[in-house]
């Protein structure tokens, strides 16, 4: 009897493991069920065949020679070490951007070279004064570069906004893709720095398309009410003088002062890096060192090039220091030099009178209370000690921040139709091939791109939404890794499959 009870219990062990099996097989979502499954290792092997395809794709070549050409010029020695300066011109979709170009040292073992892409000041301006403008900073960060390829982009306008009209976004997105496949740029150390105008670009551009960039420099510039949500991964450096406010309203060192706390705020509420700095130049208005490298100082020169900066860049933004700062400013001005304009007042070089300088260090640091520190202003040194994370395990991504007429829907590894323009999406991969996604008020579907570099194809992946937990076991398509290349213009940011979020609800 007791043996026959075993035997009975056995069995309906059995039958409930396969009615258990049975329905976790009917709840599990497959993309791509007319395709066949893949091992992690077989899909890997399928990206890098594919990657080397696209570098080595001629017609891509071919297409990417006829849209860019460059150039040479001879100059005065004293002007480029050799002489020759590189004109650079990129025509794509009926836009066209000039760039000045120089390849600097050796590239890594790998073969491949560092790109910056650099703005210049200027803006609301005749065609000479932007172009002068351009020619500057061709020089300006050039120097502290010992490896990579410079570019100077000029302004595709000369209107205010120069570097980030809607139809430059796409130009970037080329130029990008063209210093990879073409120059043997590094795609995942892209970095974009700008001064003034510049930098008026450089918040916008990283803010928009960061997933290109492994980090980012602001100088001098401001921000136009952009929001910097989206720079989760991109490593972002704002600088600025402690007195440059360009008018009252502007207020550009106070608009860089705040978000070092807005940053600090978004670290902590999406646990994402947010890596950033912000440095208030004492006693500077507009202009400041940012460019020389330490790298090229002996110990004993390296205090000159230093830069005195606010030691806690936040309190800087307190509201009842921001209110009685400018008009203690404006007074010393106007004690020490005889002017009182705001423009005068940001645009005043330092070492001009000594003491307006002496007079604005004891605002700061009697009067406030601010203490000051020196540290390394490089733009150059600070972007380069970062290498891009293509796929990284938190996203964040503020649909209201986009390039309206970019041509490239993703966002690391997430995907939206260029209608989708509100609302965020918090991505988080959690390990254990699951993925945490939370959406507010997005006012269209998205997908989640599932790119082997962040998720296991062999096993079924887990999707925790606030509607629910949802298993999909994805089969890798060629033909969507072979498309996904081809709009992104980089095989890092590409993928297998696409998971529609609407797909988890139906």
């Amino acid at each position: 009897m007791m043996k026959k009870t075993w035997k009975t219990l056995l069995i309906a062990l059995v039958l409930t493991v396969f009615a258990f099996c049975a329905a976790n097989a009917e709840g599990v979502i497959t993309v791509n069920p007319d395709l066949e499954p893949m091992t992690q290792a077989e899909t890997l092997e399928m990206f890098a065949e594919a990657a080397d395809a696209y570098y080595q794709d001629p017609a891509l070549i071919e297409e990417l020679k006829g849209e860019i050409t460059i150039e040479e010029t001879e100059v005065p020695v004293d002007m480029v070490e050799d002489g020759i300066l590189r004109f650079g011109s990129l025509t794509h979709n009926g836009q066209t951007m000039r760039f000045l170009i120089d390849q600097i040292g050796e590239p890594d073992e790998a073969g491949r070279y560092p790109l910056y892409l650099t703005l210049h000041g200027g803006g609301e301006d005749e065609p000479e004064g932007n172009d002068s403008q351009w020619f500057e900073m061709y020089d300006y960060y050039r120097e502290a570069v010992t490896s990579g390829i410079y570019i100077a982009c000029r302004g595709i306008t000369n209107t205010w906004d120069l570097h980030f009209r809607p139809e430059s976004y796409p130009l970037y997105d080329r130029l990008i893709q063209a210093m990879v496949c073409l120059y043997h740029a590094d795609p995942n150390r892209v970095y974009v720095l700008g001064f003034s105008a510049g930098g008026d670009g450089v918040y916008q551009i990283a803010a928009r398309m960061p997933e290109r960039f492994a980090a980012a420099n602001m100088s001098s510039g401001h921000p136009n009410g952009v929001s910097l949500l989206n720079l989760a991964n991109c490593p972002f450096s704002i600088q600025v003088g402690v007195r440059d406010y360009y008018s009252e309203s502007a207020m550009r060192c106070i608009r860089a002062a705040e978000f070092d706390q807005v940053l600090k705020d978004y670290h902590d509420l999406y646990e994402a890096n947010y890596l950033h700095q912000v440095l208030g130049h004492v006693p500077a208005g507009h202009n400041y060192n940012d460019y020389s490298s330490l790298k090229f100082f002996e110990d004993d020169e390296v205090e000159g090039v230093n830069a005195e900066v606010i030691a806690d860049p936040a309190a800087y933004a307190d509201p009842a220091i921001v209110e009685d700062m400018l008009d203690d400013f404006m007074e010393a001005f106007e004690k020490t030099t005889g002017e009182y304009t705001v423009s005068r007042l940001s645009y005043y070089g330092t070492e001009e009178v000594e003491a307006f300088d002496d007079a604005i260090r004891k605002i700061i640091k009697e009067k406030y209370g601010l203490e000051t520190v020196f540290v390394n202003a490089s733009a150059v040194d600070y972007v380069s000690k970062f290498v891009r994370n293509p796929a990284p395990d938190t996203v964040v991504w503020d649909l209201g921040t986009r390039a309206e007429k970019r041509e490239v829907t993703s966002f690391y590894w997430l995907k939206a139709d260029a209608s989708v323009t509100s609302g965020t999406i918090v991505a988080k991969h959690t390990g254990d091939n699951t993925i945490l996604i939370k959406p507010e008020n997005v006012n269209g579907d998205f997908s989640i791109l599932v790119n082997p570099a962040l998720l296991d194809v062999s096993l079924p992946i887990r999707i925790v939404t606030p509607e629910g937990e949802f298993d999909v076991q994805v089969n890798p398509s060629l033909e969507t890794l072979r498309a996904s290349i081809l709009e992104t213009g980089d095989p890092n940011l590409a993928w297998v499959a696409e998971i529609p979020y609407s797909m988890l609800h139906d």
